[in-house]
């Protein structure tokens, strides 16, 4: 059914019928049917410009024609992937959204009443994801709702579970829970890291930090705090603390080359901050080498 509004607490995946949104929507379908959630497969596309219908309609073509025929086009492509979502889950309750808007308003609209918002990745490199915008990359940035952006594994890859990113300065409730929550769903293990820098160890070589070296009892207090609550709802959930030496964008990239999802917090710049200081959540989107979850995080208030 083609829905205007999204139901409160759907997983919202975009559809272009590319292979990246066909992985995307493979993974959205998986995660709505284990977490008994209605999924809203959604496509956009940007209607003619009045300069071309100007032109369009100059050579004869009925501005209104192109724009049903878009129509025509978006729904048969999400009728085809309602079809594959249900037939790989029977049962599935699948709403359809149709946008003729830029993709990225039309998913951060529909993000204000979805759990979760699932898009594929596109490895623009950094300066055109910076001219351009690319969907994933705006979404992860300013997307009320927390955002999956999928990325294919290698089939070889040893499973390495949920990796979630812990920075220990009382924002990272919400990222715990979507971590969890997945986890559970997905029965897979989960690894709380914590980063810090210490450039003394640094330059000893000492990055990743053994579970029994001395001297970091608080670090490893907080940690625990970060997790206690969570690990009591979802007992099931294999857990593991880590903490490790260095900057949290490298260090990240480096845990995501084992895991099978990166979850971590963003708390939104503006654009001239973002653009001077940089952003690890955009960072991670870019070179993750799985999928990642980016979770927008309240400001810390000094």
């Amino acid at each position: 059914m083609e829905s205007m509004h999204v139901p409160p607490g759907a997983v919202v995946v975009g559809v272009d019928g590319s292979p990246s949104s066909d992985q995307a929507l493979t993974w959205a379908a998986e995660e709505a049917f284990r977490e008994a959630r209605a999924l809203v497969v959604a496509h956009a596309a940007p209607p003619p410009s009045p300069t071309s219908s100007a032109w369009l309609m100059s050579v004869g073509v009925n501005h209104h024609q192109v724009v049903q025929q878009l129509r025509d086009e978006s729904r048969a492509l999400l009728d085809r992937a309602q079809e594959k979502a249900v037939a790989a889950h029977p049962g599935l309750e699948v709403h359809q959204a149709i946008r003729l808007t830029d993709p990225r308003d039309a998913l951060l609209e529909l993000a204000r009443e979805a759990h979760l918002v699932v898009v594929g990745s596109r490895g623009l490199g950094p300066v055109r994801s910076l001219l351009l915008g690319s969907v994933s990359l705006a979404l992860a940035k300013h997307s009320p709702a927390p955002v999956v952006v999928t990325r294919h594994l290698d089939e070889t890859r040893t499973p390495g579970g949920v990796l979630v990113a812990v920075s220990n300065d009382g924002t990272d409730r919400r990222a715990l829970e979507i971590a969890f929550e997945i986890a559970d769903a997905r029965e897979m293990p989960l690894t709380a890291l914590h980063c810090f820098w210490d450039m003394a160890k640094i330059s000893q070589g000492a990055v990743d930090v053994p579970d029994d070296e001395p001297g970091l009892d608080d670090e490893r207090a907080r940690l625990r705090d970060a997790v206690r609550h969570l690990e009591e709802r979802y007992p099931d959930v294999p857990v593991h603390l880590q903490l490790t030496r260095g900057f949290v964008d490298a260090r990240l990239l480096r845990a995501s080359e084992h895991a099978d999802l990166l979850v971590l917090g963003h708390q939104p710049k503006p654009l001239l901050n973002e653009f001077v200081y940089g952003s690890v959540a955009p960072e991670v989107v870019e070179h993750a080498k799985c999928s990642v979850v980016v979770v927008t995080q309240p400001e810390v208030m000094s």
